[in-house]
């Protein structure tokens, strides 16, 4: 699933490229999880990067009873390196979540594997 969402993340960037509309911001936003190099070295140096990345995947575990899928996708995210604080507090200001664990299963799917 993993592997997936990060295939289908780039490609639907890449398709949705030329337009500026916030699902291509949401998937932006979610980027940063395709990168476990990058979240290891940002993590190791306790920067500013890891903490929002730690931050997000806390609010998306907030979500496991509403969305299944999320159990498993949280799950892999952890086999690969992932890991967040369970101290951090939901951030309710991010009005977007919804949009973005509903982009997750969007690109978790085999609809934008090239």
């Amino acid at each position: 699933m993993y592997k997936q969402f990060c295939k289908g993340l780039k490609r639907f960037i890449q398709l949705n490229n030329q337009d500026d509309n916030l699902r291509l911001k949401i998937a932006e936003e979610l980027l940063p999880l395709t990168d476990i190099a990058s979240y290891r070295q940002s993590k190791s140096k306790n920067l500013s990067e890891y903490k929002k990345i730690n931050e997000l995947i806390c609010n998306l575990s907030c979500y496991r009873d509403k969305y299944p899928f999320l159990v498993r996708f949280l799950w892999e995210l952890w086999a690969y390196g992932f890991d967040w604080n369970s101290n951090n507090l939901y951030n309710s200001d991010d009005t977007f979540m919804e949009e973005k664990i509903k982009l997750i299963d969007l690109t978790s799917g085999t609809h934008y594997i090239a």
